[in-house]
């Protein structure tokens, strides 16, 4: 009888011990340098040091319930600033990357004995489980620091996609083709509707095949960074290009001094569709026939905006599919926007040459707002790489 009392008061203390263990937890990514040294360096040292007296449990953020119990965390303790945490100690205090190990383990003999702390620590709603991971909390805290940025960082690049000289281009060449097959009123009408609707469907596929291909990259915490830095190097180059672009057109108003445009040979191809769709015979026909080609050839210059904006809609795709659906969707009303209004116009009496002059006044605008556009993206990427 005695030996059981003597069992049971043991395993009581370890369980005691271990309940009063002071909780460490470090949030992590595959490939990440400070996580690894953090993981070589520090970590040792604390369990050295401490021994029982501390739990330390580690949670790869490439899982998403981990990244939004670190937010959930960050957001409890008041963490603010441009640097995530990377250890939690206590479930109270934070520290960034390359943190020193003598203020770790400070603080950590501060918590030793604090029972009321780790009883509270262990409620369900601030921290998981010892020894499994149940990290489940409200999504609200990270749809409240994507969102802000997100949904009007995508109707503005649908819009500016709307308005880019390759598509502005595209058009204006239509709109002439239109003018003399003599299609007007009615007819107009029609075929407007059938082309809006075939390029905005294309378009719309395309931004979902290629969503569904970079969503292979979120599963690859190390892969799915290196395709955004390299996605901030083209942002950047392509700002760059923008503005240069834009200044050159400025001094001699020739279009060969374009440099992000679509070449040649591809301009050839859209105006053979064009005029093949129209030859069709039915407007329904043509203009679905045309719509769907031209949007998918044209997507080889657009897609400067659209893949960038589609790589940030996956950025705040810790949220419901749905909810990427509802952008990817904003983003093409606002693509074909422009087109819609060019038809209306034309329909009330536009001439072509009057289009053809203001697409040319719009290629030094254009070119300015792209320039701002993708230098903002840029940033906004960084900014997401240091809360992430």
């Amino acid at each position: 009888m005695k030996i059981r009392w003597i069992i049971l008061f043991a395993f009581f203390c370890l369980l005691l011990q271990f309940v009063l263990a002071v909780p460490v937890d470090f949030f992590y990514e595959p490939g990440c340098h400070d996580c690894e040294q953090i993981e070589a360096e520090i970590l040792p040292k604390v369990r050295t040091r401490f021994q029982n007296q501390v739990v330390i449990q580690s949670h790869d953020i490439g899982i998403e319930t981990n990244f939004l119990a670190l937010l959930e965390l960050e957001d409890a303790i008041g963490h603010e600033g441009p640097e995530r945490a990377y250890l939690i100690v206590g479930r109270k205090v934070a520290f960034g990357p390359s943190p020193d190990v003598e203020a770790i383990c400070s603080v950590i003999s501060n918590f030793v004995g604090q029972a009321s702390l780790y009883s509270e620590s262990l409620c369900p709603s601030h921290a998981p489980e010892y020894g499994k991971r149940v990290l489940q909390p409200d999504s609200e805290l990270i749809e409240d620091r994507y969102s802000d940025f997100t949904l009007p960082a995508v109707l503005m690049a649908g819009l500016l996609d709307g308005i880019n000289p390759c598509a502005i281009s595209t058009l204006v060449f239509f709109m002439s083709l239109l003018a003399v097959s003599r299609v007007r009123n009615r007819q107009l009408i029609v075929l407007g509707i059938s082309y809006v609707l075939a390029s905005f469907v294309t378009y719309l596929a395309i931004g979902f095949g290629l969503l569904r291909f970079l969503h292979l990259f979120s599963g690859f915490a190390l892969l799915r960074r290196t395709v955004e830095w390299a996605m901030i190097a083209l942002l950047l180059l392509f700002a760059f290009l923008s503005f240069r672009d834009a200044i050159r057109f400025r001094k001699s108003y020739d279009g060969h001094d374009v440099t992000l445009q679509l070449s040649t040979g591809m301009k050839k191809r859209i105006h053979a569709v064009m005029r093949r769709g129209l030859k069709s015979g039915h407007l329904i026909v043509g203009g679905l026939f045309i719509g769907m080609l031209v949007t998918a050839l044209e997507s080889v210059c657009t897609g400067q905006v659209y893949v960038p904006t589609l790589v940030l809609i996956l950025k705040n795709n810790a949220l419901a599919d749905s909810r990427a659906w509802i952008y990817l969707m904003a983003y093409n009303l606002l693509f074909v926007l422009p087109l819609v209004l060019v038809f209306i116009a034309a329909y009330f009496g536009l001439q072509t040459e009057t289009l053809l002059c203001w697409s040319r006044r719009n290629v030094f605008v254009s070119k300015i707002l792209l320039g701002l556009f993708f230098t903002g993206m840029a940033l906004l990427f960084l900014f997401f790489q240091n809360l992430s």
